[in-house]
């Protein structure tokens, strides 16, 4: 991209994650140590059905591990230059899209959608983007007022 020679601001928006792969491999160890005693005394006791029940419910517990992991992955990059602010957005997928507004006519919307709750969204000549679906109200209400702080440089042109 050749506009990154003259890129004024930047920012990356990634959602809050709670732990690692490593951490959550740590955690289903220790899942497993306690259920693996658990199902075995179950079995001598006669509930054999029980260590099926215990490993299927590991093994959604793994997979709810692993699809919040993937969630993290998410990143969207946010580029100010003088000609035009670039949003670029990889999803957990790690399938990318870019979208591009000029900045002189670039409008920034926090639009509550109830008591704790709100979206932003960049809006120009007809066209939206809704950014920071992942972030905590607060963080998008923070990241509006930077945009918007960045933007007033350009719009006085």
């Amino acid at each position: 991209m050749g506009q990154e020679n003259d890129v004024r601001f930047q920012a990356e928006l990634r959602p809050n994650c709670s732990g690692s792969l490593k951490s959550s491999h740590l955690f289903m160890g220790f899942m497993l140590a306690a259920f693996i005693p658990a199902g075995i005394i179950s079995i001598f006791a006669g509930a054999w059905p029980v260590f099926g029940f215990m490993g299927v419910e590991l093994l959604l517990l793994y997979g709810a591990l692993r699809l919040s992991q993937r969630r993290c992955a998410i990143v969207e990059r946010i580029l100010l230059s003088p000609s035009a602010l670039i949003v670029e957005r990889t999803d957990h997928w790690g399938s990318q899209r870019s979208w591009s507004f000029p900045p002189q006519w670039l409008r920034v919307e926090v639009l509550s959608a109830g008591p704790r709750d709100n979206h932003l969204s960049l809006r120009s000549h007809g066209r939206s983007l809704t950014i920071g679906l992942f972030l905590s109200p607060d963080e998008r209400l923070e990241v509006a007022s930077t945009l918007e702080r960045e933007l007033v440089q350009f719009q006085r042109v």
